[in-house]
């Protein structure tokens, strides 16, 4: 009986070492393992809907700022460059005011909302 063991085992060690199988590879446009795939209770990520940002809209301000500067014939240019840049600023706040992500954990905020309006002036000066 003991025989049989050790005569199946270097069977098997044998077919091991003589045949290697290759890994299967999946085509490039297959979707990728249900291991790999995101959970749908994942949040996703907002795409961009606009093409300018403050950051953009803050720098293009500057530049026609500085090039109204530069050309001494047109002082109201670099008067708007500062005037876009100033929309600028105030939509950077505008939109971190409006930025209201409440994390939640088992279906509960973390954190409980402020109640009065300094602690909200606080709080959102401390994002």
């Amino acid at each position: 009986m003991k025989d049989r063991y050790e005569q199946e085992i270097e069977q098997l060690l044998n077919e091991l070492e003589s045949e290697v199988p290759e890994p299967p590879t999946a085509p490039a446009d297959a979707p990728p393992p249900l291991d790999d795939q995101p959970s749908p209770f994942t949040p996703r990520q907002r795409r961009p809907r606009i093409l300018i940002s403050p950051t953009k809209l803050a720098i293009a301000g500057g530049v026609v700022a500085v090039v109204g500067l530069v050309l001494v014939k047109m002082p109201m240019l670099s008067l708007a460059g500062l005037l876009i840049m100033a929309v600028a600023v105030a939509w950077m706040f505008f939109r971190r005011m409006g930025n209201r992500s409440q994390q939640y954990w088992r279906g509960r905020p973390i954190e409980p909302e402020p109640r009065g309006a300094w602690q909200r002036f606080r709080r959102w000066l401390a994002k």
